[in-house]
């Protein structure tokens, strides 16, 4: 990087995650792949005198992705634990039914 480069990664990266919300604007491609692994950052390009916004990174993606898990494992944190064990206690059953399903099939294709 160059000085500056590095003090635009600084930035944008202060806290961790863009807490900042930076927008970053750069030609740099070694600042543009270094923010691309930290979600959160959006980048813009400039081509052929057009300023283009990147589209999110994989960073962010999978960030985003895991987080939306998360909220959808706890409902959006409104469950309560004895909930998310029964939840749990439903699915366990559910997949021991399909099991069972499948065996009997197999049997059945097997005569």
């Amino acid at each position: 990087f160059s000085e500056a480069s590095t003090d635009v990664f600084n930035l944008a990266t202060e806290g961790g995650n863009n807490s900042l919300s930076y927008f970053v604007a750069t030609q740099d491609d070694a600042l543009a792949d270094a923010l691309r692994a930290m979600p959160y950052v959006p980048l813009f390009r400039l081509g052929r005198a057009v300023l283009l916004l990147e589209s999110p990174s994989s960073a962010s993606r999978s960030y985003t992705g895991s987080n939306e898990r998360e909220k959808l494992a706890s409902a959006g944190g409104l469950m309560t634990a004895e909930e998310r064990e029964m939840v749990k206690a439903v699915n366990r059953k559910d997949r021991k039914k399909r099991k069972e399903v499948m065996r009997e099939e197999q049997k059945r294709l097997e005569k």
